[in-house]
């Protein structure tokens, strides 16, 4: 006959005698909490491992005290030990965190958990007292609390899932000017100007750090007196295990004098911005009025040296020594005035004229400069085979015979000049270089020389118009290039200009 299913579970079940064996093996084997009985009076019934590794009693030594011996002398005047059972009486459990003594008088920080036990009938047979130390963790969070309060430079507190205030360090009350008592409680919204909370601005901060896990952003915020500041503001959401938000900490910091430098330095930009196109347009006056006379000067000193030309073939021998030299002075200043005229024009077309940007080959502007300078000894050339640049071939080319003049010029009188040309390729870029063996330039004059009319010689000494490497560096320039030189007094200089490289 088949056994009853009632028989059966009860087989399967061991015997009480035994659970309660292994049940207590597995309390005594338990060493971070320590867990005994108490009796109803509060007397110690039973004692564990973990007892005896928390409080450093032998069960012998402890079995039959009252337990009011694990507490501080305040909180046995106190009578706390008595008012937790009957707390626990009263609602089932005691549960609290605080100061318990060791049995060489040291102190830990306990959680404590008192259960009253009762039988079938709701007696009163005693109480399971549960007590952790979790000195460890108390003093993590002290360690931490002192850090946060030491921070005077951040507002670093806490809110509730509505947003509401619950803690609040020393650098929140500096930069805030609420003390603890009168913000705890109050909802952050409190900080915010009026026109953002009119916009839900501060509910807007918290669903985004609920949906993203942060906020970070900045914006104007105000002080308990009303003031102002420029906030820069971090809010992140705190979850629970199971990933609910348990709340949010907000960090933030006034930027008030960084934002204001700033607003200066845009303001200031702007200011500059008006001033450059201002004078802009008026370097594109006085550009246009530049070529506009220089145009115009072009008849009357072909006329100046016409005349002085044929004044000097027909009339030379009947004038006197002083004549002649007034007629040479004429002649010389005609052709310095049309060399100025002629640098001018070059000047104001490589500013003025349309310049389309397209590869281009650096060995055909090398090339041509080279043609149109003539024949020089001691030019050497050195260019990479067909390397191209994104530029514009005759302003390029100019600017190629710009230098290679320049680099003939300037040398001690007898020397004699050595220039080298090279182009090549520097990845994404191209470079061309102009060195000569002539007198150099010292540093602090190497930005000016780029200038108009700049000119570091006496007229007599080394010609020129002061124009052609101002004509260079509005070259490169309008090429989207970069110039530069490097140079020193008595060893020579190497001009140089580097062009993007078609993509």
């Amino acid at each position: 006959m088949a056994e009853p299913a009632a028989s059966k579970q009860t087989s399967a079940l061991m015997a009480p005698e035994t659970a309660e064996r292994l049940f207590r093996y597995l309390v005594d084997a338990v060493k971070d909490y320590a867990i005994f009985l108490l009796t109803p009076e509060g007397l110690i019934a039973s004692w564990n491992a973990g007892a005896q590794h928390i409080k450093g009693y032998q069960p012998e030594e402890i079995i039959g005290e009252h337990f009011r011996i694990f507490y501080t002398e305040k909180d046995k005047l106190a009578k706390k030990p008595e008012a937790e059972l009957q707390i626990a009486l009263q609602t089932g459990e005691f549960k609290e965190e605080g100061w318990r003594v060791r049995k060489d008088g040291s102190r830990f920080w306990a959680s404590v958990l008192l259960t009253p036990i009762r039988d079938e009938h709701g007696r009163v047979l005693g109480f399971g007292k549960i007590t952790r130390d979790l000195s460890e963790r108390r003093a993590a969070e002290a360690r931490y609390r002192l850090l946060i309060e030491g921070v005077t430079d951040y507002a670093i507190y806490s809110l509730d899932p509505q947003g509401n205030i619950t803690s609040w360090n020393s650098g929140a009350q500096r930069i805030k000017g609420y003390t603890l008592n009168e913000i705890i409680g109050k909802n952050f919204s409190l900080f915010y100007t009026p026109e953002d909370r009119e916009m839900g601005i501060p509910q807007q901060v918290l669903e985004t750090a609920r949906e993203l896990g942060h906020f970070a952003g900045e914006g104007w915020r105000m002080r308990k007196d009303g003031s102002r500041f420029w906030a820069s503001v971090v809010v992140t959401a705190m979850r629970d295990e199971e990933g609910t938000v348990t709340g949010f900490s907000k960090v933030t910091r006034d930027v008030t004098e960084r934002q204001i430098m700033l607003e200066k330095i845009h303001e200031h930009s702007r200011e500059l911005e008006v001033q450059m196109a201002a004078r802009e347009q008026s370097n594109a006056e006085l550009e246009a009025f530049a070529y506009s006379v220089s145009h115009d000067l072009r008849a009357p000193l072909r006329a100046i040296a016409g005349f002085g030309d044929a004044l000097k073939e027909e009339y030379a021998a009947k004038l006197d020594p002083n004549g002649n030299d007034y007629l040479n002075e004429i002649l010389d200043a005609t052709r310095r005035m049309n060399a100025l005229v002629q640098d001018l024009l070059e000047y104001g077309r490589v500013s003025r004229i349309n310049i389309p940007l397209e590869p281009v080959s650096v060995g055909d502007a090398v090339h041509e400069a080279l043609k149109r300078v003539g024949d020089r000894q001691n030019l050497t050339v050195d260019v990479t085979p067909d390397l191209k640049a994104y530029g514009h071939l005759p302003t390029l080319t100019q600017v190629i015979i710009n230098l290679v003049d320049n680099a003939f010029k300037f040398h001690e009188t007898g020397a004699i000049p050595k220039v080298h040309v090279r182009a090549e390729d520097k990845g994404d870029r191209v470079r061309v270089s102009v060195q000569d063996n002539g007198i150099g330039i010292a540093p602090a004059h190497q930005e000016r020389i780029f200038q108009v009319f700049e000119r570091l010689h006496e007229r007599e000494k080394y010609s020129g118009t002061g124009i052609g490497l101002a004509i260079v560096k509005r070259g490169v320039t309008r090429m989207n290039g970069k110039f530069g030189l490097q140079s020193e007094p008595g060893k020579g200089s190497t001009f140089w200009f580097e062009l993007p490289k078609p993509k």
